[in-house]
């Protein structure tokens, strides 16, 4: 296994090639998250959307009593201690089947609790199938500590592929919505039998139950899992509570404004995943510069990559759901522009709490995690009374902001550490220069979709004047294509049933193709 705890060529390498493919792997995620949910968002009216939305949900939250953070308290467990992975994720597997089964049912009495129809019930039960398959995939942990997430990468783009055709099977059928969550929840089985097989085969891991490690990691994990759960909460308290407060109509809408930066917040995994098993191996063997410059380089990083949100859709945000999911949402469209500017700050808060786990303080995150619920109750039922969705996302952004301040705090105190406040401000220059130039362009009469390709090509030119940017950055990406194209040739080889001819290995050969080109 690789040592985590050295800057070696090794690693370098195996942190550009995950950071590459990881990325590349990100945006084939997102077009083709975007293509499903759009089939859905036009599928279903608002209202239906609405009920889609309070299910999925329902489902996230109760999702997180199951996860427990466990998966990263692996990660972390297995870079301080390489020889106890079969051990960690054999235990850790157990332990979250077994909290997969209890959330089936606790969801169901969540649903009971809020009085909705027997069809959202149904709906539920068909999409905590995906707890269980999230069990099984603790074992992509292996990928984790070894820096080789492009194994990940590409379970993962089959995976979306799989459930976006699927999706788009069942509109053309006009599946009821219960039926509808049959997608994800297959997608996610298949790929966590993929994923069992790859690691098992590819790197000899075999999982093993230690009773005895029990108490460690459920110890480890007791803060960890409440504090994730909390802060989950507090991000999905707005739309639970204008479901409460508003009509399905207004849940639909917010919800839909709502996707597009679920999305970018997932997309932040590039860094984190690649980051955080440095991160607490560093901690771990006492390297403290290194450890502060890994923290420090991870947020720049996302908050570089972040920004572009808030940017541009104070510009494109009317025009772009207008176009997108429709007339009848362009309502969406304020709330969404709020919520982009929360974005960058929740990126940073999530970034933050890893670094927290990766020296050890994760009780510090369920404290002002439960601060934080607390902020965004009274925020929540104060803004969405007077302003409905839009008071639901300037509640989230004013919660986002007490986080920022409660996580920066906590790391000055615990590791006196804190940011760079020069690439900070680089970042920030760099920002205020792509809005003015993209602003202009607008004034000019340009497309409002020409503004996009426009700021993906100008930002970088702008990074690069301020010195955010520079050549020596890319030194480490030479040549990642062969470590891929083994990644792909081993996920094909070691699923394909014996005796079989695939065409499948077409499909994976082509999305490694697409994730080499972000390299270009």
């Amino acid at each position: 296994m690789t040592d985590l705890t050295k800057d070696s060529s090794e690693v370098r390498r195996g942190v550009a090639v995950s950071a590459v493919t990881q990325t590349g792997a990100k945006g084939l995620h997102l077009v083709l998250n975007v293509v499903s949910t759009l089939a859905i968002i036009r599928y279903l009216s608002p209202s239906s959307y609405g009920d889609y939305v309070l299910v999925l949900t329902a489902s996230m939250l109760v999702g997180l009593v199951a996860d427990f953070g466990l998966v990263k308290l692996a990660t972390r467990e297995i870079s301080q201690d390489p020889d106890s992975e079969s051990e960690v994720l054999g235990t850790i597997l157990l332990a979250r089947l077994c909290l997969a089964v209890l959330c089936i049912g606790l969801l169901q009495l969540v649903l009971l609790a809020m009085q909705v129809p027997a069809e959202l019930h149904l709906a539920a039960l068909v999409s905590s199938m995906l707890y269980l398959g999230d069990a099984v995939l603790v074992v992509v942990v292996a990928f984790y500590v070894r820096i080789k997430q492009q194994y990940e990468a590409i379970i993962r783009v089959g995976m979306e592929a799989f459930e976006t055709t699927f999706v788009i099977v069942l509109v053309i059928h006009k599946a009821s919505l219960p039926v509808l969550f049959v997608a994800p929840a297959t997608a996610t089985l298949l790929g966590a039998a993929v994923a069992v097989v790859v690691v098992h085969r590819r790197f000899g891991v075999r999982l093993r139950l230690a009773l005895s490690r029990m108490p460690h990691l459920l110890k480890e994990a007791l803060p960890l899992g409440p504090a994730l759960l909390i802060s989950v909460c507090y991000l999905k308290l707005d739309a639970l509570m204008l479901a409460v407060l508003r009509s399905p109509r207004e849940v639909g809408l917010y919800g839909s404004a709502y996707q597009p930066i679920e999305y970018a917040f997932l997309a932040a995994a590039v860094v984190v995943n690649v980051a955080f098993p440095l991160v607490a191996a560093s901690y771990a063997a006492g390297e403290r510069e290194r450890f502060l410059s890994l923290y420090r380089r991870g947020a720049e990083a996302l908050v570089a990559v972040m920004v572009l949100a808030p940017i541009l859709l104070s510009l494109i945000a009317v025009p772009l759901v207008t176009h997108v999911y429709g007339p009848a949402y362009r309502d969406a469209a304020r709330p969404l522009q709020l919520l982009a500017v929360a974005l960058v700050l929740m990126t940073l808060n999530g970034w933050q709490a890893f670094v927290l786990l990766g020296g050890g303080r994760q009780k510090v995150t369920l404290y002002y995690n439960l601060g934080a619920l607390g902020v965004a109750t009274v925020a929540c039922t104060i803004l969405i009374r007077a302003y409905g969705m839009n008071g639901a996302a300037m509640a989230t952004l004013c919660t986002a902001v007490f986080v920022l301040t409660c996580s920066t705090l906590a790391i000055r105190r615990h590791f006196d550490a804190h940011l760079a406040m020069g690439p900070m401000a680089r970042i920030a220059m760099s920002a205020a220069a792509l809005w003015c130039t993209l602003w202009g362009l607008d004034r000019l009469g340009a497309p409002w979709l020409a503004l996009v390709p426009a700021a993906l090509v100008l930002y970088p030119l702008w990074l690069a004047a301020f010195g955010v940017v520079r050549l020596s950055t890319l030194e480490g990406l030479r040549h990642p294509e062969a470590e891929l194209e083994q990644a792909a040739e081993t996920v094909v080889d070691l699923t394909a049933p014996e005796g079989v001819e695939l065409v499948e290995p077409l499909v994976i050969e082509a999305s490694a193709e697409t994730m080499l080109g972000a390299e270009v």
